[in-house]
């Protein structure tokens, strides 16, 4: 037989959650440290108990609520030594408990959450098997891939900010300049400031030259800007993503006459993800905030001397104490590929 078995299976169910980030969310709770070590204060010697007011509790916090949507099918082939399993799933969370708000300095306390979001999650599970022997060869394999995404459909981000939930938003979404690259010579640089007539890269930094990061002007204002909002995001876009992306398995496995061997490769076929300490970048200011590896040697020098060549095709931008973190924008040069394959 070709088709062995075949199966269609459906679902629909809602469910109310309280797993939050906060197990009593709606509890105020007192903050006590015993001799905090943040006190400024000895008192018989030794540092006193502190503890702070309880945050504000809303009102209108609640459950939130999924709702889920689900559709797959199981299927076995020829003789059943192929196998599919297949689903797709649609889940919405709403009155979700998201960042709170923003309110006016005035309130005089952090403001509290609430259900103020709704977020939908969308995704597949695919499980693809294949077993077979050929005389006293065993033999099989096994593939796992799974995807999602989650997306904000209501919050209430009335300016349109992007440094927090916005509708449309990606959950893992990045932020970032496009880079051009590095300067290679102070003529590059200032020709590449002349085709920003309208304050070239001044509102990230002062004293440009060699050595320095050339961004590009995505909204061709004539400047480079941060902005922020989604109505003004200057020359930032959406370069990446953290979430993870196609995570998979691969189980493979072989015996013959009782030996037997099995390779199992587990990873994630896309993610990305942004480094920006001292331990990515080497040199961040003075001596106690960098750290110098190996791969921190591959620095802008545009000239060599006794002890240092010249590299003017280096990874890292020159190295600055003042004015260094201008080139160190989140930017698509420096977005890491965070995707990865492990054997086990």
């Amino acid at each position: 037989h070709i088709i062995n078995t075949l199966k269609i299976r459906g679902s629909w169910g809602e469910l109310g959650n309280q797993n939050t980030e906060n197990l009593y969310p709606y509890i105020q709770l007192m903050k006590f440290v015993a001799q905090d070590p943040d006190s400024h204060w000895l008192i018989n010697n030794s540092r006193p108990n502190t503890a702070n007011a309880p945050d504000l509790i809303s009102a209108l916090l609640g459950w939130e609520t999924m709702r889920s949507w689900n559709i797959g099918f199981d299927l076995g082939m020829l003789n059943n030594r192929l196998t599919v399993s297949f689903d797709w799933f649609n889940r919405k969370t709403i009155n979700m408990v998201g960042p709170a708000p923003e309110l006016p300095v005035t309130l005089g306390a952090n403001v509290p959450k609430m259900n103020n979001a709704d977020m939908q999650s969308t995704g597949f599970e695919l499980d693809l098997g294949w077993r077979d022997r050929i005389k006293d060869f065993d033999y099989s394999v096994h593939l796992l891939l799974s995807d999602d995404r989650q997306k904000i459909l209501k919050y209430p981000n009335t300016t349109g900010k992007i440094n927090t939930w916005y509708v449309g938003k990606y959950n893992g979404d990045i932020w970032g300049f496009e880079t051009i690259g590095i300067a290679k010579s102070q003529e590059e640089m200032d020709a590449h400031l002349a085709s920003l007539p309208n304050g070239g890269q001044d509102a990230l930094g002062v004293k440009w030259g060699a050595g320095d990061i050339m961004y590009r002007d995505l909204n061709g204002d004539g400047k480079i800007s941060d902005g922020a909002t989604l109505n003004d995001p200057g020359d930032k876009k959406v370069i990446g993503h953290t979430s993870p992306r196609f995570r998979f398995g691969l189980d493979l496995n072989a015996s013959w006459k009782g030996i037997d061997v099995r390779l199992f490769f587990q990873g994630v076929a896309k993610r990305d993800a942004w480094l920006n300490d001292n331990m990515f970048w080497g040199a961040t200011g003075g001596i106690w905030q960098s750290a110098c590896f190996t791969s921190h040697l591959d620095f802008f020098r545009e000239e060599g001397d006794d002890f240092w060549s010249a590299n003017k095709d280096a990874y890292f931008p020159r190295v600055l104490v003042d004015n260094f973190a201008k080139n160190q924008k989140t930017q698509t040069r420096y977005l890491q590929n965070a995707a990865y394959v492990r054997l086990k």
